[in-house]
């Protein structure tokens, strides 16, 4: 609600020729405040998905690996996470991209909204593969993503779609599910 209300009045300031750059250069950092929180709460989320998540594949020695694909404030986050915790006994290797060529295999994709690289194009790479999608996109839940986040009533919700979970060949424990939408029963 406040982001809402913080955006609206950024856009009448612009509307009714508001030029006062002081001020909007303040209302901007409470944006971006704002911002910093849902991705810090996002991120804490994400590494409460590696205790309810089962990758059955991941070996002992291996590095728990994070890819994140689209600029994001999430990475920062993230990163901070991996530095002070791990996975079971894994070291955390958080890793942002802009292009999905780059992206080789992870445990946890991550695709910011401001990604330009279609859902169907991640899912068809990453068909068959031990990969828990999160996305934050409307309708990328529905749509395939393992999980997806989303806003309601002010505040983050994730959704976690069961077929995709299933494709991707995981396992998510029903404690996760009681705090999910579930979709794709």
């Amino acid at each position: 609600m406040i982001q809402l209300a913080l955006v609206m009045f950024c856009c009448t300031g612009f509307l009714i020729g508001v030029h006062n750059d002081e001020l909007m250069n303040d209302v901007c950092k409470v944006c971006d405040i704002i911002q910093e929180g849902e991705y810090s709460l996002k991120a804490a989320f994400i590494y409460r998905f590696t205790e309810y998540v089962d990758w059955g594949g991941l070996k002992n020695s291996e590095e728990f690996k994070i890819a994140i694909l689209g600029d994001t404030p999430l990475t920062a986050n993230l990163i901070d996470i991996a530095e002070n915790v791990a996975v079971g006994n894994r070291e955390i290797s958080v890793e942002e991209f802009d292009n999905l060529n780059e992206i080789d295999d992870c445990q946890i994709l991550f695709v910011s909204r401001d990604s330009t690289t279609p859902l169907q194009a991640i899912l068809n790479k990453f068909e068959r593969r031990e990969t828990l999608i999160v996305t934050e996109k409307d309708g990328y839940g529905e749509k395939g993503a393992c999980i997806n986040f989303f806003l309601s009533e002010s505040k983050i919700r994730f959704e976690v779609n069961l077929v995709a979970v299933e494709k991707a060949g995981l396992g998510v424990s029903s404690q996760l599910l009681q705090h999910a939408v579930v979709i794709g029963k």
